[in-house]
């Protein structure tokens, strides 16, 4: 089954013979598991540096052929850049033959040396079983009347890694303009109903309708009542939504006793500072998911009530909620029934499928399962995308731009759940020109993956996982030091999300009662001047808005 996906187009068909293009033999490729030989016999990629010459769909071909093992036969996908053993994996086709034949993928890449090869994923050696994958040719072919591929290195590689991201950061601003901002009319209408001319109007962005959060973990858990309140003041500085904790083992210490008290006053005190809501999680096979009362994961009846009543009691106040944490990792809880119970508890929440190592190597076992969930019919809004497993990687970020690319083609909205780059003095792996974590390294990078993120269609949220580095799950993850001062990272998103990412606009309505401006969604603050009369007022504008946006008249 072909696939589009927006910047990155990838499919797989069979063919009978390969054209003209860049030809490596496997047991030459530049990478590969073994000194000598172009086989697979344990998962690992086989793959060859390419510089394309010009930007555009490039087929893939891969002359291949397996051997089974009670009946299962390897799995072959598509690996593209990455630091990972798989490299990012695509579309996995299953190699269901001892003949040999050739497997064509077809991927949009740009103008920089790239790695391109292939990756076995479903090696069975645990169990002694022999499934391997045969490779004989990788053939690189350039798009349509492109001068073909020519050979690079691993060097050639890895010192155009900042150029590829660069040219990812920098056709970010273009999806921003074209995904996050709009034109719009604005009619003022008198008492009667006329339009009113020459009426002056002044607006201001007070919130996006993007969401840019965190978890919200530390409130109130200093036990000092000005460190709680200079935390909450940065919060509520930054962000417009938070992650509210709900792990089992911590909401409800004692059975049937939900510690509803700790949770109400962060709902209560995110709704009072117009910050949405997310539960994370309800159901969690991990310690932390499981309540102390019980030895093991409570039987289903209990998973039930526990997400019937949780969700019940916060209906009005939380709109997104992770259901089940990590189904693929941590595969004790079942999303069927869960999220079905869910939906049917509060049919409008937007229920979130929440999982990790995705940007490491794409994880095509998330993938698979994210579409067998859909054909099963299990009912979710959000795909959610952990960014910081495994520890201290900064996920090169032409990479980040493909797999959102390819989970962008389910046609569900992507929520970046949990992003901890840190400032803990390691090495930075998966991107070795950046060295060292250190405070601007953080910065640096949190920034610009935010624009790649933000500038994506799919995108809905991006969320940082911790605020602070007081009691971080990864020792310099915070945006706060342990004294609660803000980092660089604080500073330079602050500046995007409210100064760079942020509209104003003034001028005076026409003889139609008209003013049109062009903006970020979202929510702004409209003063209105007429004949010496001033009125304040409020306007919401959403991605989509095809009607003029009506206001009366001061």
């Amino acid at each position: 089954m072909n696939k589009i996906l927006g910047a990155v187009f990838i499919g797989i068909v069979l063919c009978a013979s390969i054209a003209a293009g860049l030809t490596v033999e496997t047991k030459n490729a530049a990478v590969k598991p073994f000194l000598s030989g172009g086989n697979l016999t344990t998962n690992g990629k086989i793959a060859v540096y390419a510089r394309i010459q010009q930007p555009g769909a490039c087929q893939v071909v891969v002359r291949a052929y397996g051997s089974p093992s009670g009946g299962e036969w390897p799995l072959m996908a598509l690996s593209v850049n990455g630091f990972s053993p798989n490299g990012f994996t695509f579309d996995p086709v299953t190699v269901n033959t001892d003949k040999v034949k050739d497997y064509v993928f077809t991927v949009t890449l740009t103008n920089h040396v790239h790695c391109i090869g292939v990756a076995f994923l479903n090696d069975g050696w645990r169990w002694g079983e022999d499934r391997n994958l045969y490779l004989e040719t990788i053939t690189v072919k350039p798009p349509e009347g492109a001068p073909d591929p020519v050979l690079a290195t691993e060097e050639e590689w890895k010192k155009d890694g900042p150029v590829r991201e660069e040219a990812a950061v920098k056709e970010s601003e273009e999806g921003i303009k074209k995904n996050r901002v709009g034109e719009a009319s604005i009619r003022i209408k008198d008492a009667q109903g006329n339009p009113a001319a020459n009426v002056e109007i002044a607006l201001e962005q007070t919130r996006h309708d993007f969401l840019f959060g965190s978890n919200i973990c530390a409130f109130d858990a200093f036990h000092n009542s000005a460190k709680d309140d200079t935390y909450k003041q940065h919060f509520a500085n930054l962000f417009n939504y938070a992650t509210l904790p709900f792990y089992w083992r911590l909401f409800e210490p004692v059975k049937g006793q939900p510690a509803y008290a700790a949770i109400d006053a962060m709902a209560k005190w995110c709704k009072d500072h117009n910050i949405q809501m997310k539960a994370h999680p309800l159901l969690y096979d991990h310690e932390a998911g499981i309540p102390p009362w019980s030895a093991l994961q409570p039987a289903a009846e209990i998973q039930k009530e526990h997400v019937v009543d949780t969700m019940q009691h916060y209906k009005d106040q939380i709109t997104y909620w992770e259901v089940v944490n990590e189904p693929v990792n941590a595969p004790g809880v079942s999303v069927d029934p869960a999220f079905r119970w869910a939906r049917e508890t509060v049919p409008t929440a937007k229920l979130v499928i929440n999982e990790y190592g995705i940007f490491y190597e794409g994880y095509p076992k998330f993938y698979q399962f994210i579409e067998k969930t859909i054909q099963d019919g299990v009912p979710f809004d959000v795909i959610g995308i952990q960014a910081h497993a495994p520890d201290d990687w900064a996920f090169p970020l032409d990479g980040v731009r493909m797999v959102l690319d390819h989970y962008a083609t389910f046609k569900k909205s992507i929520h970046i759940t949990e992003l901890t780059p840190c400032s803990n003095n390691k090495p930075v792996q998966g991107s070795p020109w950046r060295t060292a974590w250190n405070e601007e390294q953080q910065a640096d990078y949190a920034e610009k993956l935010y624009r790649v993120c933000f500038a994506h269609p799919a995108v809905g949220a991006i969320s940082w996982w911790d605020f602070t580095d007081v009691n971080a799950w990864k020792t310099g993850g915070g945006m706060l030091r342990n004294d609660l001062t803000p980092k660089p990272v604080y500073e330079r998103l602050h500046k995007l999300i409210h100064e760079t990412w942020h509209t104003t606009a003034q001028g005076t309505t026409d003889a139609n009662g008209l003013f049109k401006f062009s903006g970020f969604y979202g929510d702004y603050r409209v003063t209105l001047k007429h004949n010496g009369q001033t009125k304040e007022t409020e306007l919401h504008f959403p991605k989509g808005t095809t009607d003029t946006l009506l206001l009366p008249c001061p």
